[in-house]
């Protein structure tokens, strides 16, 4: 008896809706899929930082992942079996920020120049200084341990493979067996 009386109910509310539905369904779509967009992701979202001693620079290079996805690539070539691989840098990579001087004169002889960091505003949050230049790192050389060094081949392949990738020559990159 309670159900068919809330039942009734029910259908009653949504007779006295169906105008009023009707009369607005496309604002009620509209509303209905900007809902669904932000439970699905569509909105903005706040991204975490990155912990700053994970970042060797502000270009966000991290040497130690770099190393990862090079050795992940050589362990590919044919007969070089296990691998490790060892990068020094001679420079980090660097961001140059654009800056206004301003000359401002003192007297006859005399002048004064006064530095200030662009910025531009970033929407919500406040502003951020304006990039114009990104730097990237310089490698110093390379040292490649691998069960395959013993073979010239092994060796050619990996000289050549990290002296592209990281723009070094074959001077600088050491490929030597490794131990049991």
């Amino acid at each position: 008896m309670e159900l068919e009386r809330l039942k009734e109910g029910l259908r009653a509310r949504l007779a006295c809706a169906a105008p009023f539905i009707e009369r607005y369904k496309y604002v009620c779509l509209v509303l209905l899929a900007g809902i669904l967009l932000l439970y699905a992701g569509g909105g903005a979202r706040d991204e975490p930082a990155a912990p700053a001693a994970a970042q060797d620079d502000a270009s966000g290079f991290v040497l130690a992942d770099f190393e990862a996805r090079l050795e992940e690539s050589l362990s590919h070539i044919q007969g070089i079996g296990r691998v490790e691989l060892m990068l020094s840098l001679e420079e980090t990579g660097e961001s140059v920020y654009a800056s206004n001087i301003r000359h401002a004169e003192n007297g006859v002889d005399s002048g004064s120049y006064e530095s200030t960091l662009s910025t531009v505003s970033d929407g919500s949050y406040g502003e951020q200084p304006v990039q114009i230049q990104q730097r990237c790192p310089t490698f110093r050389g390379a040292v490649v341990l691998c069960e395959g060094a013993s073979r010239d081949s092994v060796r050619l392949a990996v000289t050549e493979a990290v002296g592209a990738v990281c723009g070094l020559g074959a001077d600088r990159i050491s490929v030597i067996q490794m131990g049991q």
